[in-house]
C-alpha cells in the first residue's frame, strides 16, 4: 500500500477505534514501514495500532507466525536502519506477550528467537533514546522490552535466562553514548524477570561482580569511552539495586559495586 494512504487509513482507524477487516493484509501492508522516519506513522499510528491488534487477541495465530519470522531476518531485527531495528523488537515483544497467553509459537521458533536475540543485543551500537525529530530510536531500551517478555516464557530454560542477563549486563558497559533515556531501568526489569522465573540471585550479583571489576580496571586510562562504560554501568547498578530489593543477597552485591565506584565521592574531604 503506498506510504501516504495507508497514513490516512490508520489515522482514520484510529480516530474510529475500529478493527479492520480483513486484519492481515493491512498488518502485512504495514511492515515495511515499521521504522519510518515520519514519528506520528512509525509509533503512534504503526507501533500503537498492530500491538493493540495483536495484544488484543485480533491477529489470527498464523498471521504472527509469518510476521514473527519475518521481523527475526536481516530486512527488519537486523537493518542497517536504527528505526527499524528498534521497533522490530517493539513489535516482537508483543507477539511474544501474546505467545504467553495463546502459546501459538512452537519450540523451535522460540529458540530461534532467543539465538537472534542473543545475537542482536551483541551487535547493538546505537544508543540514543529520543530525538526532537524523529522521536524515539530508544534501542536498548525497546530490545529490553522484548528479551523481558522472551525470559518469562516457560520454554526457556534458566541457562537461556543467564545467557540473556549476561548480555544485557555486559551491554549496560556501553562505550558509545551517555544513556540518558532510562535505558537502564528496563534493562533492570528484564533482569528482574529472570531471578522471578527462576534465575538464581547469586549468578546474577556474581555477574555484576565479575563486570563490576572489569569496567573499574578500566579508569586509571581516562578516555571518553571509558568514562561512558563507567558512567552507563554505574546507573544499571543503581536501578538494578531499586528493582530487586525482594533478593537481599543481591542487594548486598550491588550496593558494594556502587560504593565500589562512588565510595570516593563519599568520603570526608582532606582539604
Amino acid at each position: 500500500m503506498e506510504r501516504e494512504v495507508l497514513k490516512q487509513r490508520l489515522a482514520d482507524l484510529a480516530e474510529n477505534e475500529k478493527a479492520p477487516a480483513p486484519i492481515e493484509d493491512l498488518l502485512l501492508s504495514m511492515l515495511p514501514y515499521i521504522g519510518d522516519y515520519d514519528p506520528v506513522l512509525r509509533d503512534i499510528l504503526i507501533y500503537r495500532l498492530a500491538g493493540n491488534w495483536v495484544t488484543e487477541g485480533m491477529v489470527p495465530p498464523a498471521v504472527m507466525i509469518q510476521i514473527l519470522e519475518e521481523l527475526l531476518t536481516e530486512r527488519f531485527l537486523f537493518k542497517e536502519e536504527k528505526y527499524t531495528r528498534s521497533f522490530t523488537t517493539l513489535w516482537i515483544a508483543a507477539l511474544l506477550y501474546q505467545h504467553r497467553r495463546e502459546a501459538f509459537l512452537s519450540a523451535e521458533l522460540t529458540d530461534r528467537v532467543y539465538l537472534v536475540f542473543l545475537a542482536y543485543i551483541k551487535q547493538e551500537t546505537v544508543g540514543e533514546g529520543y530525538d526532537e525529530t524523529y522521536g524515539w530510536s530508544h534501542t536498548l531500551a525497546h530490545a529490553a522490552d522484548a528479551i523481558d517478555e522472551l525470559i518469562q516464557l516457560p520454554e526457556l530454560s534458566n541457562d537461556q535466562r543467564q545467557q540473556l542477563v549476561e548480555e544485557m549486563i555486559n551491554k549496560m558497559a556501553f562505550p558509545y553514548h551517555i544513556l540518558s533515556h532510562e535505558e537502564d531501568e528496563r534493562i533492570a526489569i528484564a533482569i528482574h524477570s529472570a531471578l522471578e522465573n527462576g534465575l538464581s540471585p547469586d549468578i546474577v550479583g556474581c555477574m555484576v561482580k565479575e563486570k563490576t571489576s572489569e569496567v573499574i580496571a578500566l579508569l586509571p586510562e581516562v578516555t571518553e569511552a571509558n568514562l561512558r562504560i563507567r558512567a552507563n554501568f554505574k546507573q544499571l547498578i543503581r536501578s538494578l539495586y531499586f528493582c530487586s530489593s525482594d533478593y537481599p543477597s543481591l542487594n548486598k552485591t550491588l550496593h558494594e559495586g556502587e560504593q565500589l565506584f562512588s565510595g570516593i565521592y563519599h568520603k570526608k574531604s582532606s582539604f
